[in-house]
């Protein structure tokens, strides 16, 4: 299986007309539908960038919340209006808020299992204590491709989760790892964690933060891939980044 990810909402520029905000938000192409894997902060622009990548709403099938933080799921109301047949993915500790701001939209709570949504797309479930959250991961048959909101749970329980999924090496790591207040030797001992476990391509951003970015740079070399709002991002376990 190869990914086809594009980002819509992110505080690092990277692709002309696209609008940047602090938040996230990702679309993962998948056969004739898709997932819309967090909303950024604000609907508004989420939906300008949509219209930007040209993605058509009707493609959006899934919607996944990935934790309750304004800057993850403040534009749901915008893109559920206009994608009111997706089926929209949210933990347990804010089902009941989502449920009663959206009455009429399909919402399925999410709690500390994991959750296949697609054929080879799985839910972690709920991770973490004080901030929970779900991440993405994704079997492309060769490599799993994880994708995080923040990490709040920490990378490496988020991997380890993923490994108990589907019992199979990484290939990839796209999206926020939350290490924008974490010092040099704590960042270098998760980049160490992450080369033992042979990951090969790593797409940081939103609140990966600068310094993190810069030695996941030196670190992965050609696997570092430096991503923004509008980043397309075509890969899989048995190819190349493109």
């Amino acid at each position: 299986m190869i990914i086809d990810l594009t980002v819509l909402f992110d505080n690092y520029p990277q692709e002309e007309g696209f609008e940047t905000g602090w938040g996230y938000s990702c679309f993962v192409k998948k056969a004739y539908g898709g997932i819309l894997f967090d909303t950024g902060a604000d609907g508004e622009k989420l939906l300008r960038n949509i219209q930007r990548a040209g993605i058509k709403p009707d493609r959006i099938t899934r919607i996944i919340i990935s934790h309750f933080h304004k800057d993850h799921s403040g534009g749901l109301k915008e893109i559920a209006t206009i994608s009111n047949k997706a089926e929209i993915y949210v933990g347990a500790s804010l089902y009941e808020e989502i449920k009663k701001s959206l009455p009429s939209a399909k919402i399925y709570k999410v709690d500390s299992e994991p959750l296949e949504i697609m054929n080879g797309v799985y839910l972690t479930g709920e991770l973490g204590e004080k901030i929970k959250e779900i991440s993405l991961v994704i079997d492309t048959g060769s490599g799993l491709v994880i994708v995080t909101g923040c990490a709040h749970p920490g990378i490496k329980e988020i991997i380890d989760k993923a490994h108990q999924i589907v019992n199979d090496k990484i290939f990839a790591v796209i999206g926020g790892l939350h290490l924008k207040d974490k010092k040099e030797d704590e960042i270098a001992d998760i980049i160490k964690f992450l080369k033992n476990e042979g990951i090969k391509y790593i797409a940081p951003s939103h609140c990966t933060g600068d310094l993190a970015r810069s030695l996941f740079k030196k670190a992965f070399g050609k696997g570092f891939i430096e991503v923004g709002v509008g980043s397309h991002i075509y890969i899989g376990g048995s190819c190349d980044y493109v």
